[in-house]
This record gives structure tokens, sequence and C-alpha cells, in this order.
């Protein structure tokens, strides 16, 4: 997924003429950040939950799934054929 987003933003990048390097992360850094993003999730739903503020348990949530989903572009995602 990663990769495809990389393309189509270098593509619109030559369209505008302009010159922006984008970031390509290893497997060791998406794992990383996986796990940074599941523990500030989880506080912020533990947050969420002691203070009664729904909108912290949503940001928690978000970053959980956040989380989720970079565990698996880590693991090669299943956009591979």
């Amino acid at each position: 997924m990663i990769k495809e987003i990389n393309h189509t933003c270098g593509k619109l990048n030559e369209k505008l003429g302009i010159s922006i390097p984008l970031p390509n992360p290893g497997k060791e850094t998406l794992k990383t950040t996986s796990v940074c993003h599941f523990v500030v999730g989880a506080g912020l739903v533990a947050a969420g939950v002691v203070f009664s503020s729904k909108w912290c348990a949503v940001l928690g949530g978000i970053g959980i799934i956040s989380s989720i989903v970079l565990h698996q572009e880590s693991n090669g995602g299943n956009d591979e054929p």
C-alpha cells in the first residue's frame, strides 16, 4: 500500500514539476511504528474509559486500528501477488 501511494504521489510530483523525496520505510521501521501506535492507542482507550471521554476512546481506537494496518503492511500486506 505504501509503495502504491508513493508511486501515485511521484506521478503527481512529475506532472506538477516538483521534486519531493518520499520516504520508503523498511520492515523494522513499520514494526516499531506499529508497536508505538498500539501503546498510545491502548493508553488513550484506557484514559477514555477512566475519564469518561468518548473522544479520547475514539482516538485510541483509531490508533489501535492504525497499528493493525501497519503490522499487516510490515508483513508484506495482502496486495502482493
